[in-house]
């Protein structure tokens, strides 16, 4: 079940996966990269946080949504528990983010995906997102999909 964020409950699942599943890459452009449940929590607030609760109240999976300028949501944000990987959990909260997109009346989704992260490069080119832009400074590449 797909549901919003509820911080005393999800934030210390969702900070573990951000440290386990994502702080690796941005570690490899920024070695000193310090994340703190404290500033993790206030990337949070500046967006719309769902949770996939598959595996029972904890979250398995969640999403950080950012509404852009130029009627673009940014998916800032993206990890699934290595556990619950390839059953969909991911596909799930991606569909929520298009979802929500039209409801703001967005065009397209756009998110920044490491270099380094080829599975999740593969997962993204799946869903329709194609690379429209590579940051060398940063090694990350900008993934667009246009909603229909």
């Amino acid at each position: 079940m797909i549901r919003k964020r509820i911080p005393r409950q999800d934030d210390t699942t969702i900070y573990r996966l951000i440290e386990e599943l994502l702080a690796p890459y941005a570690r490899q452009t920024k070695p000193g990269l310090l994340l703190t449940p404290a500033l993790i929590r206030k990337r949070l607030a500046g967006g719309i946080t769902y949770v996939d609760t598959a595996a029972g109240r904890k979250p398995a999976g969640f999403i950080l949504l950012k509404p852009k300028e130029r009627e673009r949501l940014r998916v800032d944000l993206l990890a699934v528990h290595r556990s619950y990987q390839g059953h969909g959990i991911g596909r799930r909260l991606m569909e929520k983010a298009e979802r929500t997109a039209a409801m703001h009346g967005c065009r397209e989704v756009e998110l920044w995906v490491d270099e380094a992260n080829v599975n999740a490069q593969r997962f993204y080119h799946r869903l329709g997102y194609g690379a429209v832009y590579y940051d060398v400074r940063l090694r990350c590449y900008l993934m667009v999909k246009p909603l229909a």
